[in-house]
């Protein structure tokens, strides 16, 4: 899932030498402040207190060389107490930071986790020096969501003279910001031409777009209030139609997680002059996440028929903790297809499958005529999906951070496997009735990507790393897996996708897919293809965002409007980006 960034307010560091009292639960320590060369002071304490976050591990690695001039920086996390994540109000320049070693001089850059917690990313926002020792630094100003202080760390490493990512090339926009407000999720340029925007609070607004792609005459549809969007899109047979698909609000922290089989699709017809409209329910009773894994976004495909992508309910496919101990369902973790052409009853089709407090579940997608049926299985967290031109669906997806759980299947031929290393994200071309790595039992999935069959390296192999565990050699992965089409690597978060159709740029852009990353990277990476539809060369196209979310291209001049998430509290923008000559 998408990173969560935090815009709190800045805590004051201890000056040199002082001694400090943290409180730490049941325990209390007294640590010394040691100076560093850098500008940031690190806590030291006397001995390790069981229950204090920490580090575990991190990319780049302790004393790595070589490393990209581009690189973001990702810190795996312990989390010892129960039900709790990396504190997001505590993230900020001032609690974590990069610095080159020698002279003092501070790296800006963004700092965020993840949805569950569980992970601190920080992404410079300009490129390192090459061939120059950095300091990364999280202090103890850096808490739990219950108020734990984390056990200072510090990481040096030195940088290269390349790039991980070279420059899309004849490839340059300009960056405007057309809006500030709400966390927008989603965008949309609608048959009418407008701009429209999904948010995080349940509302939808949409702009005219005036000659130089600026936003005016805003307009609000209220109906969802209170609702997380995430999808939104126009039926390819009534310009009226926009179809939606919403969620229980996202928890903030410390908040009551999310209920279950929360998910809902709707369908609102357009009316009159202004932004309003009939809203008809058409299913309800989708799997939700105790967290933001949720009824993500829609599409229809060339069939005519509309595809949903579905996040999981764990981390790696067993109940865990940071996921409140919410076990798959039927249609978690998958890639959905619904019928669009069927009339509902007033209030939906009921499509909730397991049964769910005292709440039944009666639905099953092998009736003929179902409404909704799993397209293909083990997509974990992906957020945006793309029916390319040349007939391929093309899916982003999220990998987990480490510390999730793998089922064991019941023939007790595939073993459970608990706290597992971190796993990449990747681009699926997705075919039905396939499966794309995230176990799930009632869809009788058990391996995590490619298991571990062979002793040397395979693809997606799922083995042990520093003090996470994997697979013994000899796990197969499961027979409908097959390598993904693209590796963005881990902590990457890479979500909403399109074809850029424009001929701008004397064609060069069109018919790639744009990617926009939103943890490590901050960007929007270009993915070319070759005539089969596999991926030819990544390129970074823009590059300097803040948390990019989702984009959408006004093919009439080919400028991309972007929704960029400051954070979880209500904050965002859309940045507009103009082809330059």
């Amino acid at each position: 899932m998408p990173l969560l960034t935090s815009t709190a307010a800045r805590r004051a560091l201890p000056s040199p030498y002082d001694s400090r009292t943290l409180s730490d639960g049941p325990h209390t320590l007294t640590a010394q402040v040691i100076p560093l060369s850098g500008p940031t002071q690190i806590i030291q304490a006397p001995f390790t207190v069981q229950n204090r976050p920490s580090v575990t591990a991190t990319t780049p690695t302790a004393g790595a060389t070589l490393v990209p001039l581009d690189t973001a920086i990702a810190a795996e996390v312990a989390l010892p107490n129960p039900g709790t994540g990396v504190a997001s109000n505590t993230l900020n320049p001032s609690t974590v930071q990069l610095y080159q070693t020698l002279s003092g001089t501070m790296v800006p850059g963004t700092v965020n986790t993840s949805a569950a917690g569980d992970i601190i990313v920080y992404q410079p926002a300009v490129q390192l020096t090459a061939s120059t020792k950095y300091t990364f630094v999280i202090t103890e100003a850096v808490t739990d969501s219950s108020g734990v202080p984390f056990i200072p760390y510090t990481l040096i490493f030195t940088t290269g003279t390349t790039t991980s990512l070279l420059p899309t090339p004849g490839v340059t926009f300009s960056k405007a910001v057309v809006y500030n407000g709400a966390t927008i999720s989603t965008l949309l340029i609608g048959p009418d031409g407008k701009l429209y925007a999904a948010s995080l609070d349940g509302n939808l607004r949409r702009w005219r777009i005036n000659a130089t792609g600026g936003l005016t005459q805003l307009e609000t549809y209220t109906g969802l209030a209170g609702r997380a969007i995430i999808g939104l899109t126009f039926d390819p047979g009534n310009p009226q139609v926009i179809w939606i698909s919403h969620n229980d609000p996202i928890p903030f922290e410390n908040e009551v997680y999310a209920a279950d089989f929360t998910g809902q699709v709707d369908r609102l017809t357009l009316s009159g002059t202004g932004f309003v409209g009939t809203l008809q329910p058409y299913l309800h009773g989708l799997p939700r996440s105790a967290k933001d894994h949720l009824s993500n976004s829609l599409a229809f495909g060339p069939d005519g028929l509309l595809y949903l992508t579905q996040g999981s309910n764990s981390a790696m496919g067993a109940p865990d903790s940071s996921w409140n101990f919410r076990p798959e369902r039927l249609f978690s973790a998958a890639v959905l297809q619904i019928d669009p052409r069927q009339t509902p009853p007033v209030t939906g089709f009921d499509v909730q499958t397991e049964t769910y407090f005292a709440d039944p579940g009666t639905y099953d997608p092998s009736l003929p005529n179902a409404v909704l049926k799993v397209y293909a299985a083990g997509v974990r967290n992906a957020y945006d999906l793309l029916w390319h031109s040349n007939g391929h669906l093309y899916i982003p997806t999220n990998g987990s951070a480490a510390g999730g759980n793998t089922p064991a299947d019941p023939m007790g031929t595939v073993p459970a496997v608990n706290n597992v290393r971190t796993q990449d994200d990747w681009l699926f071309d997705v075919r039905p009735g396939k499966y794309y790595g995230h176990p799930n039992p009632l869809q009788g999935r058990y391996v995590l990507n490619g298991g571990n069959p062979t002793a040397d390296a395979d693809c997606g192999e799922v083995v042990a790393e520093g003090n996470r565990n994997g697979y013994p050699v000899g796990i197969a992965p499961d027979l409908d897996w097959t390598c993904p089409a693209h590796n963005f690597g881990r902590n990457r978060s890479p979500n909403g996708v399109i074809e850029y159709r424009s001929t701008t740029f004397g064609g060069s852009l069109r018919q790639q897919l744009l990617i926009a990353e939103y943890s490590a990277g901050d960007d929007i990476i270009a993915v070319s293809l070759n005539a089969d539809g596999t991926v030819n060369q990544v390129t970074q196209a823009v590059a300097g965002l803040i948390n990019p979310l989702d984009l959408v291209e006004d093919r009439r001049n080919g400028n991309l409007y972007v929704a960029e998430l400051f954070d979880e509290t209500g904050e965002g923008q859309i940045t507009l980006l103009t082809p330059m000559p």
